[in-house]
């Protein structure tokens, strides 16, 4: 009987309680979807943009969002490192502007000279290959180039690498350091790959080395801050400087009357950059051999410790800033620049081998000008083009980098579920032994119980309910302590015991199978059919809707079982999806664990809505009985 009749649907008041019932289902409907568009937002987001409540990114229809993003991608997720090549002083990814004044002109000319002038191989790093809880796409394949190298054996791996690395999930190549003067350059397959896969990179994802920016990062900033330049104009009273923008790092040391800025450069030089940035006058090249004489004596020496066959000291060269330095030659190159005069070091590096190639293709500053349609006013003050050249590239292939943002957690999230560990395969495996072994023992035990009317039944059925009084984690301790004496643990047998039969599913499969008739037995007895055979074509054939109940019960506690097999299984081959997202989530960032999160929810979701139906009918069909 309907609560408002059908004349009363007809009349106003009728209509309006009608629509009124409508409009609080669907403002119910509503909160539940929310939450959930707000998690499945936040799945595509990354650290920059993870705390908006948006629930559509702005990156994906905001070109300067989108380049924000790219910045952040590009520069592994480290604001410092973009300020040191943008020569900026942003404290995040969402506070940088947009370009302004885009020119291809400086695209063009960038393009042309990276093909032209030959730069060394450490003047640059790729970008975005690594990340601080977010996996970047480069280190994504980074990880999967290396584990294809070895076969996907961790143990070789481990074994010719000496890296330290339980998965491939936490194999990450650090971006190189080439300004650090401590820095040593890796050999072996890890940088044969890196650098394969830098050749193949984009112009627009390469890091460049920017020593200006160093320069700004280790010797103005913390002594003079950044929020202004009062304090450093203080200090250098003669190059004060309307803003660290206009900041420009001389090549060559600053004369006398600039002390605090030629003791600053010194000390750059000689302690905190790396040696092959530095170069001295080819004056010093007969010094720089006398010095290397008088350390080794005689050149078989100094081949020995250098591992090189020169013939005499004569055939050593000066370090030309074209080549990287390593293991004794850098540590006497280093020596050798304590005792060479300033005036006869120089720096090398990008912005210089920039501004010379410029020098030499328009010959002037005006033509350059007129070219670009800068107003540049010598060619010390000409930047790299980094941020022209990232803009046009977001501009050119937004939708890819879209789509690449949009999916890189979900991407990362079914990789290491179906690509690297067992996680998927150990919880396929370990629900369909639970689901079956469920549908076998609890149906028999009832069985059992309905059929034959064993004596004491209802203390047996008190006995099965009683054990659903207790907490789970109370019996916890025992169970672990059983399975270690058995020598079970990380196995699957570990995993199926507590799981193999339920007091309460017991119980309510027993109320299911007394409702059966009685007379299907009676015939199928007198027809000879063993009691076998009556269980599972007539009891199990008739129990269709109550045994999906217990098959989606079983199934749910196991596929959400956590604490249980974090215990008796922590080896991460035996991980089950609960025990790996909880592992997840402390490695990921927030985007990453909603990603993971709805992931893992597509089982549970599919299996419900195909036994819906029937889950219906086994709570419908007792009652009727």
């Amino acid at each position: 009987m309907s609560i408002i009749s059908r004349m009363e649907r007809r009349s106003p008041w009728g209509r309006f309680v009608i629509g009124l019932i409508f409009f609080f289902l669907t403002l119910g409907g509503v909160t539940i979807l929310y939450p959930f568009a707000l998690m499945l937002s936040g799945s595509v987001r990354s650290e920059m943009d993870e705390t908006q409540l948006n629930l559509v990114p702005r990156y994906l229809f905001d070109d300067d969002e989108c380049y924000r993003k790219f910045l952040e991608y590009k520069y592994n997720q480290d604001i410092e490192s973009a300020n040191r090549a943008h020569m900026a002083r942003y404290f995040r990814f969402g506070a940088v502007p947009p370009v302004k004044d885009h020119n291809p002109a400086w695209t063009a000319l960038w393009t042309d000279f990276v093909a032209e002038a030959k730069v060394p191989s450490f003047w640059y790093r790729l970008g975005g290959i690594r990340g601080v809880r977010t996996v970047p796409a480069n280190a994504r394949r980074y990880r999967e180039r290396v584990a294809d190298y070895f076969n996907d054996d961790l143990q070789r791996f481990r074994r010719e690498t000496g890296v330290v690395a339980d998965t491939w999930l936490g194999l990450t190549y650090p971006p190189p350091q080439w300004w650090s003067r401590q820095y040593v350059r890796p050999s072996g397959p890890l940088r044969q790959i890196y650098e394969e896969l830098l050749a193949a990179a984009p112009l627009a994802e390469i890091d460049w080395v920017t020593l200006d920016g160093r320069f700004l990062a280790t010797m103005v900033y913390p002594r003079y801050g950044r929020a202004t330049t009062d304090a450093y104009n203080a200090a250098h009273p003669d190059t004060p400087l309307a803003s660290f923008d206009d900041f420009v790092l001389p090549p060559r040391v600053p004369p006398p009357d600039q002390r605090s800025f030629r003791a600053a450069w010194i000390e750059f030089v000689q302690e905190e950059i790396n040696p092959a940035f530095v170069v001295v006058d080819p004056e010093q090249y007969a010094v720089y051999r006398q010095f290397l004489q008088s350390e080794y004596g005689e050149i078989g020496e100094l081949n020995l410790v250098w591992g090189t066959v020169f013939e005499s000291f004569a055939d050593v060269e000066l370090p030309n800033g074209r080549r990287w330095l390593s293991g004794s030659e850098r540590t006497d190159y280093e020596s050798f620049l304590v005792t060479v005069p300033p005036e006869q070091l120089q720096l090398t590096g990008p912005q210089w081998a920039w501004q010379d190639w410029l020098a030499d293709r328009f010959g002037s500053i005006d033509a350059l000008n007129a070219h670009t349609g800068g107003t540049a006013q010598s060619w010390a003050g000409v930047r790299l083009p980094l941020a022209q050249v990232e803009y046009q590239y977001v501009m050119a292939n937004s939708g890819r980098l879209r789509r690449q943002f949009a999916a890189r957690n979900y991407v990362n999230v079914v990789d290491t579920l179906f690509t690297h560990g067992r996680t998927f395969t150990n919880t396929v495996v370990y629900c369909l032994l639970v689901v079956s072994l469920n549908l076998l023992i609890n149906p028999m035990a009832a069985y059992a119980l309905s059929r034959f009317k064993l004596k004491g039944t209802y203390k047996i059925l008190l006995i099965l309910m009683a054990t659903s009084a207790f907490p789970p984690m109370v019996t916890l301790i025992p169970q672990f302590v059983i399975l270690q004496n058995l020598n079970l643990m990380n196995t699957y047998i570990a995993l199926l015991l507590p799981m193999l039969a339920n007091g309460y599913l017991i119980f309510l499969l027993k109320g299911f199978f007394d409702s059966l008739p009685q007379d299907l037995y009676d015939a199928a007895m007198i027809d000879g059919a063993s009691e076998i055979r009556v269980f599972f074509q007539i009891t199990m054939a008739l129990s269709k809707p109550i045994l999906a109940v217990v098959a989606l019960q079983a199934f749910n506690g196991a596929y959400t079982a956590f604490l249980y097999p974090l215990l008796v299984a922590p080896d991460p081959d035996m991980w089950l999806m609960s025990v790996w997202l909880y592992q997840f989530q402390e490695e990921s960032g927030m985007s990453g664990v909603f990603a993971s999160v709805l992931v893992a929810s597509i089982p549970t979701i599919v299996i419900f809505l195909f036994a819906q139906n029937i889950i219906l009918r086994g709570i419908a069909v007792p009652v009727e009985k």
